[in-house]
């Protein structure tokens, strides 16, 4: 799993994984967006692009829901966008479609995130 920054505007981080979420991809004690946002990594409002993973299982939507906690708890949000079928699927399964917000695009998560109808 790979995360990367594509831009931090406005309290805003935009932020792409690509590969699979999984338990070997991922340490109990890994804290991937602070190492890449600083230690304030969960004030902002996060959009999680989605589309380069092509893979998720439970230790994933566990680390998803994680990410979900902390950022409500600090004060931040997190939004999904552009999920690829398989895991728009496991999602929907799991019903966490009712705890995450899920926005079919970028520009659809920047307008959540503006407060506008997607």
């Amino acid at each position: 799993m790979d995360l990367n920054v594509l831009a931090v505007n406005n309290n805003v981080a935009d932020v792409q994984l690509a590969g699979p979420i999984t338990q070997m991809q991922l340490s109990p004690l890994q804290e991937p967006l602070v190492a890449l946002l600083g230690p304030h990594a969960y004030r902002h409002a996060i959009l999680l692009d989605l589309q380069n993973s092509e893979h998720i299982d439970s230790s994933g939507v566990n680390w998803l829901l994680t990410l979900h906690r902390r950022a409500r708890e600090q004060g931040g949000r997190l939004v999904l966008h552009s999920l690829p079928p398989l895991v728009d699927n496991v999602l929907k399964v799991l019903r966490m479609t009712l705890v995450f917000e899920i926005a079919p695009s970028r520009e659809a998560a920047f307008q959540m995130l503006a407060g506008e109808d997607t």
